[in-house]
């Protein structure tokens, strides 16, 4: 078999592998979607406020760790109740006023802002939280991260690891990867994922759609090196992205997942591929 035969028959293979994988996250995040676990999960958590991002920084910087956080009387209609002598978050609340009602429409307009307080679950008591479903993937693997970082350099990406607040595994910052001490290889290809895919200046697509699209990427690439423990599904269920959302970005999470593959493998002469 020549040289040519032979490369095709290599891309060819990748690809097959490559789709396998896709199919098998597929079908396990419908799944995931439909466990008892994750629709008592999502069920609890639509029942907070979704905050602007200031507001989300005001409390990130009040409360690094902070995970679910509602108002005293919002609490308490959970069940739930702030501990005496806690101390609020500060946030901002819109100052509405309402217009003159004309031909039946009511309006209000904006006149400014106060300040309210909310409340991590952390501050409070009572009913206890529907689990958490499994979302983080904590194995590493020492050869494959060293290979990563060297593909993320290679790209003018620089990566630090830092311990990082509350659950966050890792953040993309456009050009920097910071990456928790604790989180696993898939995070890395997670972020690297990012940095490829979602920093140009003409990338409108949402937050659902941008991690569906991380997440399957780093699954496909940890699954390919042989990872397992991932639970991309989970994470992917989440964001509550379609299947048909799912099937439309597929050729993007192809393209990309084959680009880091081959980088690595050409990188990887002693890290055997597992399918």
């Amino acid at each position: 078999m020549d040289t040519v035969v032979k490369t095709r028959s290599k891309a060819n293979d990748l690809q097959l592998k490559i789709q396998k994988h896709l199919e098998e996250l597929t079908k396990a995040t419908e799944a995931a979607k439909k466990s008892e676990v994750m629709l008592n999960y999502l069920s609890f958590c639509a029942r907070f406020h979704n905050y602007s991002a200031s507001n989300i920084w005001l409390i990130m910087l009040a409360k690094p760790e902070a995970s679910y956080v509602a108002g005293f009387h919002k609490w308490k209609s959970l069940g739930r109740w702030v501990r005496k002598g806690e101390k609020g978050i500060p946030i901002l609340a819109p100052l509405l006023v309402k217009d003159e009602e004309q031909d039946g429409v009511k309006t209000q307009h904006l006149v400014g802002f106060k300040v309210v307080y909310v409340f991590d679950v952390s501050q409070t008591d009572g009913e206890p939280l529907p689990p958490e479903p499994d979302w983080k993937s904590p194995e590493k693997n020492h050869d494959l991260n060293q290979r990563l970082l060297q593909f993320a350099k290679s790209r003018g990406i620089v990566v630090s690891f830092k311990t990082l607040p509350g659950d966050i595994q890792g953040i993309s910052r456009g050009g920097a990867i910071e990456i928790d001490h604790g989180a696993g290889t898939k995070t890395l290809v997670h972020e690297i994922a990012h940095e490829l895919m979602h920093k140009d200046e003409d990338n409108f697509e949402s937050r659902a759609i941008k991690e569906l699209e991380a997440e399957s990427v780093a699954y496909v690439v940890c699954r390919y090196f042989g990872l397992g423990s991932l639970n991309s599904p989970n994470y992917i269920a989440f964001y509550d992205v379609s299947f048909e959302q799912t099937q439309s970005h597929l050729d993007r999470i192809r393209i990309t997942s084959n680009r880091v593959i081959t980088a690595l493998i050409s990188d990887l002469g002693r890290l055997t591929a597992i399918e």
